[in-house]
């Protein structure tokens, strides 16, 4: 019995790592080097991942105004993945400069080319009058001066659009300064490689383990 709970404890160890992932920032600042504001407009970032990326929550720049901003994730071809609205006082979490709202996972494909976008409007409803800000940094100055990605992703350019609502601004016509409204959180999905360790790894201890019970 010891060692059948011993095994399941090893087991457990074993696991751990690969159920214990945690949600990771796209982007973020260490220190926001500037900050601007617009009415009524879309503010899309176009990257592409270099690994698979487990989506799992949206997010948006703090402007400290107590608005809430709609997030919307698409594919190259402006279809709609995943979106959420995000506000401090619809239970979104703040992690660092951003707030985030949970959404149904999603996964990104490595290679492939996405677009996030965050509607962003001075004169929103649940607020006061005044302009909502976002963080702004050239792409020159993205991975230094203050600003990182922390998932595995290249950020290919953004893209600006007026509207009145969250709404894909594509691919095209990029620009070389980042206007980071939106967010996104999750983690990096394991490679096949790695579950092929642990199978050979956990196959190894259970014939060792069996060997020992039969002598």
């Amino acid at each position: 019995m010891i060692k059948k709970i011993s095994v399941l404890l090893i087991l457990s160890t074993l696991l751990l790592p690969v159920a214990a992932m945690a949600d990771t920032q796209a982007w973020e600042f260490s220190s926001v080097t500037a900050t601007s504001s617009i009415a009524d407009y879309n503010l899309g970032v176009v990257f592409t991942p270099t690994q698979n990326i487990l989506v799992d929550e949206l997010g948006y720049y703090n402007s400290g105004l107590g608005i809430s901003n709609a997030v919307a994730l698409y594919n190259a071809s402006g279809t709609l993945l995943t979106s959420a609205t995000v506000a401090s006082y619809l239970g979104s979490t703040l992690q660092g400069n951003f707030y985030y709202t949970a959404v149904t996972p999603i996964e990104l494909f490595a290679g492939q080319t996405y677009v996030l976008d965050g509607f962003t409007s001075g004169h929103n409803s649940d607020s006061s009058p005044g302009t909502d800000l976002y963080g702004v940094i050239s792409a020159a100055n993205v991975g230094v001066d203050g600003f990182a990605t922390n998932l595995p992703i290249t950020i290919l350019g953004d893209n600006t659009a007026s509207g009145v609502g969250v709404a894909s601004t594509g691919t095209g016509n990029l620009t070389s300064t980042n206007y980071f409204g939106a967010d996104f959180g999750g983690s990096p999905v394991p490679e096949p490689t790695s579950f092929l360790l642990l199978g050979t790894g956990l196959a190894g201890l259970a014939g060792l383990i069996k060997r020992k019970l039969m002598a």
